[in-house]
């Protein structure tokens, strides 16, 4: 007995719609420019907002207080001085810097003779503030050093070393944070018996 077709079967399989095909193109360019979009802004915002780095400058040292004075036979020394720092952090990110607490040490020959406190603050976008800090000479410190210390000031010159850091960060659209460090060195020589800054030269480094 022969069997009879069915005639749907025997007909050909239709193609899939093309509707179906452009509504896959079509959310496939919408993805991929989505994609190329989210890329484009990510660049510009790196490109504009890419922090950096906060920079640190001394831009005036002066001394206050009584000139030293060398006493003999028993040989003694009288310090009573303050060492009056202006520093400049400027803050070239378009966004604000907020820096907590920082430091400011005064060394002679290496060892560490003063320290002050840096008031923490905030710094606009692309502004820059004037901190002042006072470093008072402790005349303990100098105990070790004292031969060095009394030859330096019969010569009339004493130098100091200051290192200035001011820790922080910056606040990107108020979701990104970036912690930088602004760091000032200096070597500064007061002159004796005129308390007055003979030289000063400085190197500023930042840690980002």
């Amino acid at each position: 007995m022969t069997e009879i077709a069915d005639p749907k079967t025997l007909q050909p399989e239709q193609p899939p719609p093309r509707r179906f095909s452009r509504c896959c193109v079509v959310t496939s360019a919408t993805f991929l420019l989505v994609i190329l979009l989210v890329a484009i802004v990510l660049i510009l915002f790196f490109i504009l907002f890419k922090p950096k780095d906060p920079t640190t400058t001394l831009l005036s040292a002066n001394v206050s207080g009584v000139s030293p004075r060398v006493s003999f036979p028993a040989v003694r020394i009288q310090l009573n001085l303050s060492l009056d720092l202006l520093v400049l952090v400027h803050n070239p990110n378009r966004a604000s810097f907020s820096h907590r607490p920082g430091k400011s040490l005064v060394l002679y020959r290496g060892k560490q003779v003063g320290q002050a406190d840096v008031s923490p603050g905030r710094i606009r976008a692309r502004g820059s503030e004037r901190i002042p800090c006072r470093v008072t000479i402790e005349a303990e410190k100098f105990v070790s050093e004292l031969g060095q210390l009394i030859g330096d000031v019969l010569s009339g010159e004493v130098g100091f070393d200051t290192t200035t850091r001011i820790p922080g960060k910056v606040t990107i659209l108020g979701l990104f944070k970036r912690h930088a460090v602004g760091n000032a060195e200096c070597h500064v020589v007061v002159g004796f018996p005129d308390l007055s800054i003979k030289r000063q030269e400085c190197q500023y480094h930042t840690k980002v």
